[in-house]
């Protein structure tokens, strides 16, 4: 073929055609798990028995947190603590609790009230007094909105205790102003990118390589696990860093008296892997240490090997 120099400007065209096609698919396809989907955590497929255990955790915590922080003459951060209430029981939620038992919705709501009322006269006596009876409440709402199977799904208990988790992760990086670990775009089937979204702490883990099959060292070794390593971060928002510890003692009661239960003998190594995991989780947030460190237990560790053990279902990025 004889090449003129209409032919070679035609060449020219095409392929740059095909540059910018291929990029903007890059950025619509490749790129769309890092923009469009940004869930914290392992983005195991949502269960909504599992989610709604994991609400109830939460909003049990904060409102021990409340009458607490009452007991230490601290109205500011049962304040805060109280928020967070109000955020977790949505309209929604009330809703679909009042679908299945509206008098259990309503004493939820009264109680909401009660607390309210209760700190700004500062007084915890009201909070101590009603919280058992609260308590009680949310444990008519749990069996009024969760079939009875369920309960007992192994499944579903280990999801509710990855959700759980996953709410340590959110609050310990609130507690320390940073964002949270983007893992939208992880494929537990494949060895495949992890990428950070936009975390401002521009970490180490950014953008690596993560080997599921050998999921116990590969995030490890990215991160500084070392318990006796001091690091003393600065806490900017204790409400939520109280929250972070309160909730990784309920995660360590709900492995010990369920998880555990449900590990087959021929996973005793991964066991072994998430109970350590927690312990050093709860060292390391009593130490204040770098989100890098909580991070590489809680994903590195912890829900790994309880996805491994499980066999967690993950959501596919749209």
């Amino acid at each position: 073929m004889k090449f003129t120099i209409n032919n070679i400007k035609l060449v020219q065209l095409l392929t740059s055609t095909i540059l910018v096609v291929a990029a903007t698919s890059l950025l619509l396809f490749g790129g769309s798990s890092i923009y469009k989907n940004k869930i914290y955590g392992h983005n195991f497929a949502g269960d909504e028995s599992a989610s709604f255990l994991a609400l109830m955790d939460q909003i049990q915590t904060e409102v021990s947190l409340i009458n607490t922080n009452l007991i230490d003459d601290n109205q500011s951060l049962a304040i805060d603590h109280f928020k967070q209430i109000k955020i977790l029981y949505t309209k929604n939620i009330k809703k679909e609790i009042a679908e299945r038992n509206e008098r259990i919705a309503n004493e939820i709501s009264s109680f909401i009230n009660e607390t309210s009322i209760a700190i700004e006269k500062n007084n915890n006596q009201d909070i101590s007094d009603s919280a058992k009876n609260f308590n009680d409440v949310l444990a008519e709402a749990i069996s009024v909105r969760i079939d009875p199977d369920a309960m007992t799904n192994a499944t579903i208990n280990a999801l509710h205790f990855a959700d759980l988790i996953n709410s340590i992760d959110l609050s310990y990086a609130n507690a320390i102003g940073t964002k949270p670990m983007n893992m939208s775009a992880i494929n537990m089937g494949n060895n495949s990118t992890m990428s950070h979204g936009n975390n401002t702490n521009n970490n180490t883990m950014a953008n690596m390589k993560m080997n599921h099959g050998n999921s116990m060292t590969s995030m490890s070794k990215h991160t500084d696990n070392n318990p006796n390593t001091i690091d003393n971060i600065t806490v900017s928002n204790m409400a939520s860093y109280q929250t972070a510890k309160e909730l990784t003692n309920n995660a360590i009661e709900l492995f010990n008296s369920t998880i555990k239960q449900n590990i087959p003998s021929n996973a005793t190594e991964n066991a072994k892997a998430i109970e350590s995991g927690l312990q050093q989780l709860k060292n390391m947030i009593e130490s204040k240490a770098s989100y890098n460190k909580i991070m590489g237990i809680i994903h590195g560790t912890i829900q790994t090997n309880t996805q491994e053990v499980f066999n967690l279902p993950l959501k596919t990025s749209k």
